[in-house]
This record gives C-alpha cells, structure tokens and sequence, in this order.
C-alpha cells in the first residue's frame, strides 16, 4: 500500500510542478500586485517589485 502511494506521487509531483509554473507564468500585474498588498507589501514596495510607479499600482490595486 506504501509502495503504491509513493510512486504515485512521484508520478503527480511533474504534473504539479508544470501547473505551479503556467499558474505563475500567467499571472497579471494586477493578480501580483493584489496579492502582495493582501500579504503586507507597501504600494512603493510593490511598485519596486513591478518596476512601475507608484501611482500605476494604485490604478492596479482599484
């Protein structure tokens, strides 16, 4: 029973690691910068982090 769990998780663990990947790859400015200020982040931190100005963060985050 061990052994049949094990490999199938080794079998889902590529399957999981692509999907964390397009999950990532295709997340918007918007998506990100939501989430950071949800976790804390400043606006001017999330602005460093997008590479934009403060004030295009704040048209993101409304």
């Amino acid at each position: 029973m061990t052994t049949i769990s094990c490999a199938l998780l080794w079998a889902l663990t590529p399957l999981l690691i692509v999907l964390a990947v397009i999950a990532w790859a295709t997340e918007t400015n918007r998506d990100r910068a939501r989430r950071w200020r949800r976790s804390g982040l400043s606006q001017q931190s999330i602005a460093d982090r997008l590479g934009c100005s403060r004030w295009r963060v704040r048209q993101l985050l409304t």
